[in-house]
């Protein structure tokens, strides 16, 4: 068999491999039929130009994957494969398919005036202290490189963790009740196998946030919304409703912001006892509270093992990490042993380890206080620029508590509309429209609007931008100017 293979010396793929693709391809189309004796070493080197070695490693590369046989004293011969065409370029369409389908992370970070609910403060980042207990995880624990860790996470961090939830958000917890994970819906998907057995309906706030409701539909649970009361879930209609499980956001409710007080969260805790149910607790963003007293957690008040409570490190430190804990009450933690042995720990050893110390040495709580007076500023700020700014048309809802509010706007425009009209303006405001399972009907469009992100002398302007997109300038000052109207003539009295 003559041939005479191309060969580009200029490519940064070796000679050996270009030779091995052309080969390959020819067998596997046909081209060259099973049986053929493939050309020796010498006459390749002659035809190609290029060394002994090259042909030896492109020969043996075929050999090894099946595409040639070796015969004692004869050579080479083409193997007998099945055959396969050449693939149907689908770049461009998977491209395109991908464009228009994916969720897009990330691009509103470009946006000075993005008032993101989830972004943080990069500016108050430890970078310094977070870099030093990488480092020194690496230091300390070289042995963690060699084997996998513990499946419910390292338990130095898992002791860390106790103590704090303990001390600072009223949890009545041991290491051993702890999982470590990598976000939400991750803890959700794991309890979605362990409750399959005996709980198939999952009660969620209506609104209630929308990705922790596709995580259950997605586990074949049904899903039933229940409204909010003036005060967060309503008892009333979980009490009417099949639903053993229900999901919430008590500390600070997703999105309206109000925090469920004392007598309802001890109401919730009566009806898990009666119905022999479950109360997922997510304390998305716990830390922060802004001139109202903390209210304790549904686990820290818990006699009867019924609360699975979850919280994470994304908004008090990084949402990047994707780093979050999961406390199982005494019931399930035994289940769980049981039957998710084969399930290892999701997050790097040297991750927790470098949270751990982080922990350890103090600086987990110091950021927390720092940020806690960061994002006390922000939030005022924020509600400053609206009274300022913003028309009598505007309410403000589930103020006070962590890093977003909720605006109700009196308008006949819908949400996407005041979404577009501050995109246009250059500034980010976000839908909320999306985690209702039901449309409202006749209700006013409510505009997620984040401060974590935004720099402090800009959240002014940035509203200032947004009430002139949304109302116009003379309108969003329309309050203060009537009052300077009717004040000034007085001086000249």
């Amino acid at each position: 068999m003559e041939y005479m293979p191309i060969m580009n010396a200029q490519s940064k793929e070796p000679l050996y491999q270009q030779l091995y693709k052309q080969l390959s391809k020819r067998i596997a189309s046909g081209e060259i039929p099973s049986g053929t004796k493939m050309p020796s070493i010498r006459q390749l080197m002659k035809a190609s130009g290029v060394g002994k070695n090259t042909i030896e490693a492109a020969y043996q590369q075929l050999l090894a994957e099946g595409y040639i046989v070796s015969r004692e004293r004869s050579g080479f011969f083409a193997a007998e494969i099945e055959r396969w065409s050449e693939p149907v370029d689908q770049d461009e369409e998977i491209a395109l398919y991908s464009s228009i389908l994916k969720k897009k992370k990330g691009e509103h970070l470009t946006c000075r005036y993005n008032f993101h609910g989830s972004v943080i403060d990069t500016k108050s980042f430890p970078y310094a202290a977070w870099r030093s207990c990488m480092l020194e995880a690496l230091d300390i624990y070289p042995e963690d490189f060699s084997f996998y860790g513990d499946d419910q996470g390292e338990w130095e961090l898992r002791e860390e963790l106790s103590t704090y939830l303990r001390r600072a958000r009223t949890l009545i917890c041991r290491p051993e009740q702890i999982i470590i994970g990598t976000g939400l819906q991750q803890a959700l998907s794991f309890l979605c196998q362990l409750l399959a057995d005996r709980h198939r309906v999952v009660a969620i706030e209506e609104p209630g946030y929308a990705d922790a409701r596709i995580v259950f539909s997605h586990h074949g649970y049904e899903v039933v919304p229940i409204p909010l009361a003036e005060e967060g879930l309503s008892i009333e209609a979980l009490e009417k409703s099949k639903a053993t499980v229900v999901y919430t956001t008590p500390a600070h409710q997703f999105p309206y912001g109000m925090v469920m007080p004392v007598g309802q969260r001890q109401q919730l805790l009566q009806w898990a006892k009666r119905k022999n149910g479950i109360i997922i607790e997510n304390d998305y963003d716990g830390e922060f509270r802004y001139n109202v007293h903390p209210t304790p957690s549904l686990q820290g008040m818990d006699r009867d093992g019924c609360v699975v409570y979850i919280g994470n490190f994304s908004k008090a430190f990084s949402p990047a990490l994707r780093l979050d804990y999961t406390v199982l009450p005494r019931q399930l933690l035994g289940r769980y042993l049981e039957a998710f042995q084969a399930y290892p720990s999701p997050v790097s050893r040297h991750l927790q380890r470098s949270m751990q110390l982080f922990m350890q040495k103090g600086y987990w709580e110091k950021h927390v206080r720092k940020m806690r007076t960061v994002y006390h500023r922000k939030h005022d700020a924020l509600l400053r620029a609206i009274q300022t700014y913003m028309p009598r048309e505007v309410r403000v809802l589930g103020q006070s508590a962590g890093l977003h509010i909720l605006l109700e706007v009196d308008t006949s425009r819908t949400e996407k509309e005041l979404i577009d009209l501050a995109r246009a303006a250059d500034v980010r405001v976000y839908p909320s429209g999306h985690n209702w399972a039901n449309d409202p009907t006749n209700a006013r469009p409510r505009i997620i609007v984040g401060f974590g992100g935004v720099e402090e002398q800009d959240i002014a302007v940035g509203i200032r931008r947004l009430a002139e997109a949304w109302f116009s300038l003379c309108s969003a000052l329309l309050p203060n100017l009537l009052v300077l109207i009717l004040v000034i003539p007085f001086f000249f009295l």
